[in-house]
């Protein structure tokens, strides 16, 4: 038999459950593209069947276009040529900003 704290905390998570489903929902109201809407609620840390729910598609379904989205982005981070990304030390060697004195002790050196 269930205590009545274990009766109140399933009432509660019930009620989150549906405010975070709301919140999705809401989430990906404006956006058309179904891939875009699997993307959004995945960043958001909706897990497959949690997507499927909510968008009325099969988990199967969900999870073929969640590979498809991860390996779009592969291929886009794998296709960058080095040369092109620069790094943070790139970025100092370039940099034509002077150093800021901060104390007059820097000028006695």
């Amino acid at each position: 038999m269930m205590s009545q704290t274990d009766k109140l905390l399933a009432e509660i998570s019930q009620k989150l459950d549906k405010m975070l489903r709301l919140l999705a929902i809401d989430a990906v109201k404006g956006i058309t593209k179904e891939q875009e809407k699997i993307e959004l609620l995945d960043s958001l840390g909706f897990r497959p069947i949690e997507i499927a729910k909510l968008l009325n598609k099969s988990p199967d379904n969900i999870s073929v276009q969640l590979n498809i989205i991860r390996k779009k982005k592969e291929k886009v981070t794998t296709s960058q040529p080095a040369d092109k990304v620069k790094t943070d030390k790139n970025i100092e060697e370039t940099s034509s900003i002077t150093p800021v004195k901060l104390s007059e002790e820097d000028d006695k050196k």
